[in-house]
């Protein structure tokens, strides 16, 4: 059932994530404070009354990305509302990326996993990653693309 709300549900993979380490193939069994902290986090998220809000492709949109250690995570947002949440969890080789490639991946997936609402609408990306806020700077990039048949 929490992975059907997960979507309206902020840092949904971070939050949940001492709960998925039960989950896995070889890991013994315990529940400690850390799981208990996980599960109580999770109801309190669940009891929460979010109130999203209906995309309009009219309006200015801003996607809010980060990284953490064991997740990545978006928002879509117009007007200061909310729209959508999403997140997923990291894969153990994705884990080892510095932070840098951890926040240059939860762009591109937060990018991708929310197209249908992006492609062709110009959109702000907001990342506290001040490295990567650097490097989008000081490339003189176009940032648009273009696509054609066969492409």
């Amino acid at each position: 059932m929490t992975n059907y709300v997960g979507r309206f549900i902020p840092e949904y993979s971070t939050i949940t994530e001492p709960l998925r380490r039960l989950t896995k193939q070889g890991v013994t069994w315990t529940w400690t404070s850390e799981q208990q902290q996980s599960f109580d986090a999770l109801k309190q998220e669940l009891m929460n009354n979010t109130i999203m809000a209906y995309f309009d492709p009219r309006k200015a949109t801003v996607l809010i990305v980060d990284a953490s250690p064991v997740g990545v995570g978006a928002l879509l947002t117009q007007d200061g509302k909310v729209n959508a949440y999403a997140s997923r969890a990291l894969s153990d080789v994705e884990k080892r990326y510095s932070q840098t490639e951890r926040e240059g991946l939860a762009i591109v997936w937060a990018i991708e996993h929310f197209h249908l609402y992006l492609y062709g609408h110009k959109f702000t990306l907001v990342t506290d990653h001040q490295p990567l806020e650097y490097i989008l700077t000081i490339q003189n990039l176009n940032h648009q693309r273009e696509f054609k048949d066969g492409d």
